[in-house]
């Protein structure tokens, strides 16, 4: 943290630099930059990051990286925050079927639900009787090659120079040793090596902070998931309230399928991602005595953006925990034994 603090301090201090009237002497006023998306709620979740602004950074390849890494700020941040939105749409239809509130943020109406249905199946099931879930999983896939192509750009070499290897199964071409194959020949199992083609996870490139960041994130948020497939039954024999159970049954039936999704999506592509990019994020406002050296005009601006880069650190893991446990909590109810007649 000391290390970290003598760095950040001047970054900060730069940064209040490029404000109208720092009078810093021949650094230019930054201008004043866009809010990025407000979380569900209204709560102001980010800081002031606009990859457009510090005037033609960019022009250099050092800018070029570190524009790079400021879109894909916005970009997970945008992800995450669309994904607690909808975690929040799903649980609101489980709430109306279960005559619920659905008003306030994510976790007090999915919490909501979590409750409503372990009252309902405790006074809809005898005692010791319990739903039977049935459901396979959603799958999220990305696209290791997209991945490796993106950070070659970035750092402005050939694509063959930068692979991608995968945290999951890669179910493509394996250079290297493949835990299984499919009909084709292919690969589709955990590879250890390269993979091109798709990873079921998470895809991994050696590249510099800023370009790793910006390939990993960009394949995360652009993951596609399948849809899990839910079942819900129950013994009619062991029913103390029919229409409890009934509710039950039906929100979870509306609900639960694309909170099971966005539970897939978040646990791994995007939770993968945020390591990913807040670990950029940590060691690029760490760096910024030797970023001034080479940015000139534009260093105190572009300071400003990483030091606002990492004050959304917090706020995007905190809505990622959210999901993770909310989602994690409704699941669990359903499994909820009923204790009527005890």
């Amino acid at each position: 943290m000391r290390k970290l603090l003598i760095p950040f301090l001047m970054l900060s201090l730069f940064a209040l630099g490029a404000c109208p009237g720092g009078g810093v002497p021949g650094v230019p006023d930054a201008p004043k930059t866009p809010k990025t998306p407000t979380a569900p709620g209204g709560k102001q979740e980010a800081s002031d990051v606009d990859p457009n602004t510090c005037g033609n950074y960019a022009a250099s390849d050092a800018g070029k990286k570190i524009k790079a890494f400021l879109q894909a700020t916005l970009a997970l941040n945008k992800s995450v925050l669309e994904a607690e939105a909808e975690m929040k749409v799903s649980c609101g239809a489980m709430a109306a079927e279960l005559g619920v509130s659905e008003e306030g943020d994510t976790a007090t109406v999915c919490n909501a639900v979590s409750e409503a249905i372990k009252e309902h199946l405790s006074v809809g099931l005898k005692a010791g009787a319990a739903l039977t879930l049935k459901y396979e999983p959603a799958v999220c896939t990305v696209n290791a090659s997209a991945a490796a192509s993106a950070a070659a750009s970035c750092e402005g070499k050939a694509s063959a120079d930068v692979s991608a290897t995968c945290q999951g199964t890669c179910n493509g071409t394996c250079d290297g040793t493949c835990a299984g194959t499919n009909k084709g020949g292919k690969c589709n199992g955990q590879c250890q090596g390269t993979c091109q083609g798709e990873c079921s996870g998470a895809a991994e490139v050696d590249a510099s902070a800023e370009c790793k960041t910006s390939a990993e994130v960009n394949a995360s948020v652009e993951a596609t998931c399948t849809e899990p497939k839910l079942e819900v039954t129950f013994k009619a024999k062991m029913v103390a309230d029919a229409p409890k159970v009934e509710k039950v049954k039906k929100a979870l039936m509306k609900g639960m399928p694309k909170l099971l999704k966005l539970q897939a999506y978040v646990k791994v592509p995007l939770m993968s991602a945020f390591v990913t990019w807040s670990k950029s994020a940590k060691s690029l406002a760490a760096s910024g005595a030797k970023l001034y050296g080479s940015m000139g005009d534009q260093a105190a601006c572009i300071g400003g953006q990483l030091a606002g880069a990492l004050a959304m650190v917090g706020a995007v893991k905190s809505s990622l925990d959210v999901q993770v446990e909310v989602s994690v909590s409704v699941s669990a109810s359903a499994s909820a034994e009923g204790s009527a007649g005890k």
